[in-house]
């Protein structure tokens, strides 16, 4: 696909959900983000009880689209976000990229769900990547998708800059986040990716060399 058109990579919407604790870890379905922390605050809110937000986001081009947050991931929530709340989301979107959009998302359960892609073949026939699509993401591929090797380490390291104090704390600081992180830096890591699956080709599958966030 990249050999037919160079701009491919840059319409594809990468998307992806991530756990952000109030201990500091972020946790993705195939890896685990750690930023530099302070150990004085992380002693400190742990007698506060342990809380999580949900959070998920993609990148289209130079753009983040999202964020969205859910309290838990099933297969009928996520098919109502499809329907109700990602056109919501991508109305700034030109509707030539609409049309042309590829929309990925990995293989977790509620992804894999029937209704789901019963709706992604309807709605972006062909033009959808995962499990199940005609061009299905492989398993257990953390890195090469530019959201779980940059966007969450990258919201993190931002997020996590001081103490959150409470969930909609956690909420506001990943939107506010997200407002400012630059065209030029999304740009950069969605072309990236191009070298990491020529990585992963070059070694058969197999784990690479860390290739950085950046």
């Amino acid at each position: 696909m990249i050999a037919e058109d160079q701009q491919v990579l840059s319409r594809i919407l990468w998307t992806d959900e991530a756990t952000f604790h109030s201990n500091g870890e972020v946790n993705c379905h195939n890896s685990h983000y750690w930023s530099k922390t302070n150990p004085h605050w992380m002693q400190e809110i742990q007698h506060q009880g342990r809380w999580s937000v949900n959070c998920w986001a993609g990148i289209l081009g130079g753009q983040i689209i999202g964020p969205f947050f859910f309290n838990r991931l099933t297969g009928a929530n996520y098919l109502q976000f499809l329907i109700e709340e990602l056109p919501i989301l991508l109305e700034e979107v030109p509707l030539e990229i609409r049309r042309q959009l590829l929309f990925q998302h990995d293989g977790c359960p509620a992804h894999f769900a029937v209704n789901v892609r019963q709706f992604l073949d309807a709605n972006y026939p062909s033009r959808w990547i995962g499990r199940g699509s005609i061009f299905p993401w492989p398993a257990r591929s953390p890195d090469l998708t530019c959201m779980d090797f940059y966007l969450w380490g990258r919201v993190k390291d931002i997020v996590f800059t001081t103490r959150p104090t409470t969930r909609n704390n956690m909420i506001q600081r990943i939107r506010d986040c997200m407002q400012i992180i630059s065209v030029a830096e999304l740009e950069a890591a969605v072309g990236s990716t191009r070298e990491r699956m020529l990585r992963c080709i070059e070694n058969d599958g197999r784990q690479f060399e860390h290739l950085g966030r950046h």
